[in-house]
């Protein structure tokens, strides 16, 4: 696969429910390459989450193939960081950072060194022995992508992370997860219904259609890093968030037309 760490083939995904079969994706053609911050969007229901789900290996495909290219067996493939946090609340800020590397079987001493250096990093030290109950939102989801990067995965999954926060703790932790990304440099595949947002973080976008989910465009995101929100100031990103917003308006008018007709 050279360069690439992701590829999907024709991937479908479908469920029975009360005796009915629901196409909720695809077929879905996808590659990604090694280190890149691919964002997707798409209308409620298209499939995003699912799709993050088959590439964690959390939810099996109905047809087509996924192939992920691993350089580094020694650690793990995939972390998901998650909407509503996903932590721990019977533990520690700082045990719940550790958790991938006890997992590992990684010694205590040195996990608790390298939790600490990730804490830091996530703007979270000197909370290292507090609870998530006592913790913000905001503070909550630093632990959480804390915990995502201290394993070093190869791919991160990020599913609608900031969603759930106020506007300006959104922009605060979009900074963030820029200036840890570009230290690090991992591929994130990222799950947004804000185009802003995708334009912002992304080195690509891709834009899905409503269920069953398929790929309406995939294109690159112009410009340069390190990335500010002085991009947003750019002529291109107007134009661009504008091409994203009339493709998903039109999914969006289309689905309800066909509901009523149903």
């Amino acid at each position: 696969m050279s360069d690439l760490v992701i590829r999907a083939s024709g991937i479908v995904r479908e469920f029975v429910a009360r005796r009915d079969t629901v196409h909720a994706l695809g077929p879905i053609d996808l590659e990604v390459e090694r280190g890149q911050f691919v964002a997707i969007v798409g209308p409620s229901g298209c499939g995003k989450s699912t799709l993050l789900r088959i590439v964690a290996g959390l939810a099996a495909p109905s047809a087509g193939e996924l192939e992920i290219d691993r350089v580094e067996p020694s650690t793990p493939l995939c972390s998901m960081v998650f909407q509503d946090y996903g932590i721990f609340p019977w533990k520690t800020v700082l045990a719940n950072v550790r958790l991938p590397l006890d997992i590992a079987g990684v010694s205590r001493r040195e996990a608790d060194v390298v939790a600490r250096d990730w804490l830091h990093r996530a703007g979270v030290a000197g909370f290292e022995a507090a609870y998530p109950a006592t913790l913000s939102g905001g503070m909550r989801q630093r632990v959480a992508l804390a915990r995502a990067f201290v394993a070093n995965p190869e791919i991160l999954l990020m599913d609608e992370p900031f969603a759930a926060l106020d506007a300006q703790l959104r922009l605060v932790l979009q900074q963030e997860l820029l200036r840890v990304w570009e230290a690090n440099r991992r591929t994130i595949l990222f799950v947004t219904h804000s185009i802003d947002e995708a334009l912002l973080l992304a080195d690509r976008v891709v834009v899905m259609s409503s269920r069953p989910g398929r790929i309406l465009d995939d294109f690159e995101v112009p410009f340069p890093r390190p990335r500010t929100r002085d991009a947003r100031s750019a002529p291109e990103f107007g134009a661009l968030e504008e091409h994203i917003w009339r493709l998903l308006k039109g999914e969006v008018e289309q689905r309800e037309h066909a509901d009523d007709v149903a």
